[in-house]
C-alpha cells in the first residue's frame, strides 16, 4: 500500500483538508447558539482544535480519472490544527476566495474557488469532529475537466514516539515525489 503524506484540502487540495479555516474551538464543547435570522451580530464560526501527537489519516480519493478509489494511509506525529491553519493561509495567499465557515452541531461546512491557467476550481468541504482526538473530512473537488471526491479519516494514536508529553512537535520532512515515469 503506497503511504503518501495526505493534503487535507483535496482539501486542500485534502485538505482541506484540509481542509477549512482556523482553530480555537474544542470539539467537545457544545454547538454555538444559532445566528440572528439578520445575520447581524453573528460570530465567526471557527474549526475545532485538535490535540497534537501520532496521528493515523486514511485517505480514498475517487476521481473522474478512474473508477477504483485510490487508498493510502500514514502515520505521523503532527498537530492536525495547525496543519489546517497553515494550509488555509497558503490558498489565501494564492487568492482563493472563501465563503464563511458553517457550523452544524459537529459537521464544520466550508466552501472556496481557486482560480487556475485551467479555469476556476470549486471545492467544498465538510469536516465532522467526533472529538479532539478523530475527525472526517469530506470533499469534493470542482473543474471543467473533472470531479473528484476525497474522505480522509484520521485518529490520534498517542503521543509522538520518544518525545513524550509536552515536548514540541519538530515536522515531519517532506519526501521528494519522484520523477513521472517515461511510457
Amino acid at each position: 500500500m503506497p503511504v503518501r503524506s495526505p493534503p487535507l484540502t483535496s482539501m486542500m487540495g485534502a485538505c482541506l483538508l484540509v481542509v477549512i479555516t482556523s482553530t480555537a474551538l474544542r470539539a467537545a464543547d457544545p454547538p454555538a447558539a444559532p445566528a440572528p435570522a439578520n445575520g447581524s451580530g453573528a460570530s465567526a464560526v471557527e474549526l475545532p482544535r485538535f490535540q497534537p501527537g501520532l496521528w493515523e489519516y486514511r485517505r480514498t480519493l475517487v476521481s473522474g480519472k478512474s473508477a477504483k478509489p485510490q487508498v493510502s494511509m500514514v502515520r505521523k506525529c503532527a498537530d492536525p490544527s495547525a496543519d489546517i491553519r497553515e494550509k488555509i493561509a497558503d490558498l489565501k495567499k494564492k487568492n482563493c476566495q472563501f465563503t464563511p465557515l458553517r457550523r452544524n452541531q459537529d459537521h464544520y461546512l466550508s466552501s472556496w474557488v481557486c482560480q487556475t491557467p485551467k479555469g476556476a476550481m470549486r471545492f467544498r468541504d465538510v469536516l465532522t469532529a467526533s472529538d479532539e482526538s478523530s475527525y472526517q473530512d469530506v470533499s469534493e473537488t470542482h473543474s471543467a475537466q473533472h470531479i473528484s471526491q476525497q474522505k480522509l479519516e484520521a485518529r490520534r494514536l498517542g503521543e509522538c514516539p520518544g518525545l513524550g508529553a509536552g515536548a514540541p512537535m519538530t515536522p515531519t520532512p517532506k519526501k521528494p515525489r519522484p520523477p513521472p515515469r517515461k511510457p
